[in-house]
């Protein structure tokens, strides 16, 4: 199959799916890789250095769509791409496919075969394709949620590590996963007073044992709303790979925070964890409800996109190697991920998110 890595283009992504040292390895295996004129610019890879590997710059969306097999890219198609996809294309890529059905009835019309970044899991039941955005969302939620603290973009005014004379910032994260461990770790980094609410006690008791300074709780609603009511930032990190992402912040509890304190939801992708949270954007990263400022944007990792491109091109690469050999179903942690198979819904998650949501 000929790989295509198409420019990335929901707004402030500037990711590309694989950088040029990750292109040369495919390449010495013998596969050709296109990628679309300026692509990789945003993460500092020119054209010059994908084609000094040997990979064919072409110069539209629209040609590299038409002349590839495997779609290889970071985030979700958007309309102006799905034009372009047919059916006897791969598309390989963070979906989240259960929090946006309108994306999957326009897959399935095309007849294409999908498989999600975010499925892919390994034979110790871990996200290998995710962990590594998971890692970067949950350190980049605690930065912008204390540059939001700042008063002159509505936050209370706190400095989360505190200094001499004043008080410390309080840290609330939800979930203790791949991001709310980083979200975790930077916020111990800043001096913040950190508080961290799983549902499972095992993960409380291995985060205690590295950060003995986190105060940990057993997530119920009513011990989160009550640590929440003096929290000066809430980061929502609650996710479940392949499903929409449970709400565990509720208005009733939003109600209940300090004016001015700060909610940050990496979930937002799946749907988001806090109740009827809206995406924001880089440009609109926030608004404020109930006198709360909330962020919610999509795609975090790109804000850095050089660290986030090489960390992600260098997890998928293997994969992408496999599926353009044509080894898809001799590839079990490929084929139990695949959501999308010639147009039909294959994935048993993937289809029990759907009918719920229909119900």
């Amino acid at each position: 199959m000929k790989i295509g890595i198409p420019k990335e283009s929901m707004p402030g992504e500037g990711r590309v799916a694989l950088v040029p040292d990750d292109c040369q390895n495919l390449i010495e295996q013998g596969l050709s890789v296109c990628i679309e004129h300026g692509a990789g610019v945003s993460s500092g890879y020119a054209d010059r250095a994908y084609k000094d590997v040997g990979v064919d710059i072409l110069l539209s969306a629209a040609a590299l769509y038409q002349d590839t097999d495997l779609i290889v890219k970071v985030k979700q198609p958007l309309d102006h791409e799905l034009q372009y996809m047919r059916s006897d294309q791969l598309v390989f890529s963070y979906l989240h496919l259960a929090a946006d059905e309108q994306l999957v009835d326009c897959l399935c019309d095309i007849g294409l075969t999908a498989i999600p970044f975010e499925s892919v899991t390994n034979h110790a039941g871990e996200h290998p394709l995710l962990a590594p955005m998971s890692a970067i969302a949950g350190r980049l939620s605690v930065i912008r949620g204390a540059h939001l603290l700042f008063g002159l973009f509505g936050g209370r005014g706190v400095l989360l590590g505190g200094i001499d004379g004043a008080d410390t910032g309080r840290v609330v994260v939800l979930g203790a996963g791949v991001a709310g461990s980083h979200a975790i770790t930077t916020a111990l980094d800043l001096g913040a007073e950190v508080h961290v609410f799983d549902l499972i006690q095992k993960r409380l008791d291995e985060l205690k044992t590295t950060h003995p300074a986190i105060i940990t709780h057993l997530s119920e609603p009513s011990s989160i709303a009550e640590v929440c009511k003096q929290a000066d930032l809430v980061v929502g990190a609650v996710m479940v790979a392949g499903r929409r992402a449970p709400v565990v912040l509720t208005e009733a509890m939003i109600k209940g925070m300090l004016k001015g304190s700060v909610i940050v939801d990496i979930a937002i992708d799946q749907g988001g964890c806090v109740e009827e949270i809206r995406t924001t954007s880089y440009d609109k990263p926030a608004y404020v409800h109930y006198g709360v400022v909330h962020s919610a944007v999509p795609n975090m990792p790109g804000a850095v996109p050089r660290t986030a491109s090489q960390s992600l091109s260098s997890v998928i690469v293997p994969y992408v190697s496999k599926l353009a050999q044509g080894q898809l179903a001799a590839t079990p942690e490929l084929q139990d991920a695949t959501a999308i198979e010639a147009g039909s819904v294959v994935d048993p998650v993937l289809k029990d998110e759907l009918e719920s949501v229909v119900v």
